[in-house]
C-alpha cells in the first residue's frame, strides 16, 4: 500500500487539481529507459507474489469494486507505454472541443456509427476502427468459479469496458454506518462493451477509492479496436454469432483530453514467469519500419511465446519453430506494408510478427489478405500480381522456422491455367497429385515453365525439381506445406 504524503499541499486534491497534475505528466517526454524500467518493475511485482500465473499487477488499474460488498481480483499484464515516438504521423488530429477527428490515421466514429457499420458488414474482416464515447467505470460483481472457456465468450468474469455514446452516471453508492453498497444501473443505448483480451488488456486508467463517487466518473475517450476477431471460431455454437460481433479493444488512444501511445502487453511462459524480451518497443518499431508504409501507425504490441501465439491470432496460424521463442505481435493501422510482397487487398490495417531474438519479420496478415489458414484461397488462372506473377496459396508466415519434415518422393509441376498454379506429383506412381501451401510472399512465374520465387524474388524451385519433404500436412485441407530446403 502506498503511504500518504505528509507534505503540505496548500489546497485539497479535488478534480481540478488532479486534472492539472495529469496535464503536467502528459506533457513530459518519456524517459529513454522507460520500457526497461517498466519491465523491471513488472518482474519485481511478479516476484513479490502480487500477480497470478504468468502475470503481474500493473501500476495503474481501471477501478474495480464489488457489488453488495463482494470482490474478485482479475490479474493482467498490461503496460501502457505513453509518450514513446512510435508513429511517423501524429497520433491524433484535434477537433473543435478537443475530441480528435482521427487517431492512428483512422476516422473517429460514434458508437452508433460503429455498430451500424458492423451490422452492414463493414469494415471487412477484423480491420481496425476508432470509436469515441464515454468510458464508464463499472463495479465488478462477485463471480462464482468458472471453468476455462473460450476467450471471446461472455461470462461473469469477462473483462469489458463500457463505452456509451452519451455521458451517463450509472453507479450508485449507498453508505450506512456499518457498510457501503455499490450498484449500477443498465446503460442507455447506444453503447458497446469492448472486450479486453490477452494482448490488448487496457489497465492504464487512473484509479481511485472504490467507495467514492468520483471513482466512477465517466471519461470521454477514443478506443481503437476491431470486430470479427479470429478467436470467435473458438466459441461454442450458442455464442459464436455474439463472439463474432464483439468489439475487441486494441488501444486506448485518447482519454479525457490526452493522446496516448500504443498499448504494450507482456505475457508469461508456461512456468508463470514474466517474459523478458530482448528488444525494446523502440527496437521493435525500428526493425519493422523498413517493411511498413511511411503512413503506418503502431496501435498495440504484445510479447508471447511462439507456442502461445494462437492466443492472440486464433487457431490455424501456428508457425513452425521452437515453441519457447519470443515473438512480438504488432497491430498496425495504415496502408499495407511494403514487405512481404503478398497479395494485399484494400484493407487499412493488419498485423505483423517479429522474432525477438533475431529482429526478423516472421509473418503478417490483414489488409484484406486471405491465406489458406484464414480462408479459402482464390484461384489464380491468370497473372494476379504485378510483373506477370501468379499468387500462390500461402500461409501468413515467412519461411525460416524449424521444419518437422514429412518424407516425400515427388516433383514440382505447374501451369498458368491451373487454379492452384503449382502442385506436386508422386514420382513413385502413387497419388498422382498433392496440393501445396507455401510461405508468405511466395509467388510463381512462367518462362515458359513454372518457377517458384520466395519473398525476396529468388527462384527456389523449377518445373520438374524433386521435393523430398514437407513441413507437414493440413488435416483440414489435405494440403502439404513446403519450405526450403524441400528435403
Amino acid at each position: 500500500m502506498n503511504e500518504r504524503s505528509k507534505r503540505p499541499t496548500g489546497r485539497p486534491w479535488d478534480d481540478e487539481r488532479l486534472a492539472e497534475a495529469y496535464s503536467v505528466l502528459a506533457a513530459r517526454p518519456a524517459p529513454a529507459d522507460l520500457t526497461d524500467a517498466t519491465l523491471a518493475a513488472t518482474e519485481k511485482a511478479h516476484r513479490s507474489g502480487r500477480g497470478g500465473r504468468g502475470f503481474a499487477w500493473p501500476t495503474l488499474r481501471w477501478p474495480r469494486a464489488a457489488l453488495a460488498g463482494s470482490a474478485i481480483g482479475l490479474v493482467a499484464v498490461a503496460i501502457l507505454v505513453a509518450g514513446l515516438a512510435l508513429r511517423s504521423t501524429p497520433a491524433s488530429s484535434p477537433a473543435i472541443g478537443g475530441l480528435p477527428k482521427t487517431v492512428d490515421g483512422l476516422t473517429v466514429e460514434t458508437v452508433s456509427q460503429a455498430l451500424a457499420a458492423e451490422a452492414s458488414g463493414s469494415p471487412q474482416g477484423d480491420g481496425l476502427i476508432a470509436v469515441e464515447g464515454w468510458l464508464n467505470p463499472m463495479p465488478l460483481p462477485g463471480c462464482p468459479y468458472e471453468s476455462p472457456h473460450p476467450a471471446l465468450e461472455d461470462s461473469c468474469t469477462s473483462r469489458k469496458l463500457l463505452l456509451t455514446e452519451t455521458r451517463q452516471e450509472l453507479v450508485i453508492i449507498e453508505t450506512t454506518s456499518d457498510s457501503t453498497t455499490i450498484s449500477a444501473n443498465a446503460p442507455a443505448a447506444p453503447y458497446l462493451y469492448a472486450r479486453e483480451l490477452a494482448g490488448v488488456s487496457i489497465d492504464s486508467l487512473p484509479g481511485g477509492d472504490d467507495t467514492k463517487p468520483n471513482t466512477y466518473r465517466p471519461l470521454q475517450a477514443v478506443l481503437v479496436g476491431h470486430f470479427h476477431d479470429a478467436r470467435a471460431a473458438e466459441c461454442g455454437a450458442d455464442q459464436r454469432a455474439s463472439c463474432d460481433s464483439a468489439f475487441v479493444a486494441d488501444q486506448l488512444a485518447w482519454l479525457d483530453g490526452r493522446s496516448l501511445g500504443p498499448n504494450v502487453w507482456i505475457g508469461g511462459d508456461s512456468t508463470g514467469a514474466v517474459l523478458k524480451p530482448r528488444l525494446t518497443t523502440d527496437g521493435v518499431v525500428a526493425a519493422l519500419r523498413p517493411s511498413l508504409d511511411p503512413a503506418d501507425a503502431v496501435v498495440s504490441m504484445a510479447v508471447v511465446t511462439l507456442g502461445d501465439i494462437t492466443t492472440l491470432t486464433g487457431k490455424g496460424l501456428q508457425a513452425s519453430g521452437n515453441g519457447a521463442d519470443l515473438l512480438w505481435y504488432v497491430r498496425v493501422a495504415g496502408p499495407s506494408p511494403r514487405f512481404p510482397p503478398m497479395a494485399w487487398g484494400a484493407g487499412d490495417s493488419g498485423w505483423m510478427v517479429l522474432d525477438d531474438a533475431s529482429g526478423r519479420l516472421r509473418g503478417a496478415g490483414g489488409w484484406g489478405f486471405v491465406s489458406v489458414a484464414t480462408g479459402s484461397f482464390p484461384p489464380s488462372p491468370r497473372p494476379s500480381l504485378s510483373g506477370g506473377l501468379f499468387a500462390l496459396p500461402t500461409t501468413d508466415w515467412l519461411a525460416g522456422g524449424a521444419c518437422a519434415g514429412v518424407g516425400l518422393e515427388a516433383v514440382l509441376h505447374g501451369s498458368p491455367n491451373d487454379p492452384r498454379v503449382a502442385w506436386l506429383e508422386d514420382k513413385l506412381g502413387g497419388q498422382s497429385r498433392t496440393e501445396v501451401t507455401w510461405p508468405a510472399g511466395y509467388r510463381a512465374r512462367f518462362s515458359p515453365n513454372i518457377e517458384v520465387l520466395d519473398e525476396n524474388g529468388n527462384v527456389v524451385l523449377r518445373e520438374g525439381d524433386a521435393v523430398g519433404g514437407a513441413c507437414g500436412f493440413d488435416l483440414d485441407t489435405g494440403m502439404a506445406y513446403l519450405e526450403p530446403p524441400f528435403k
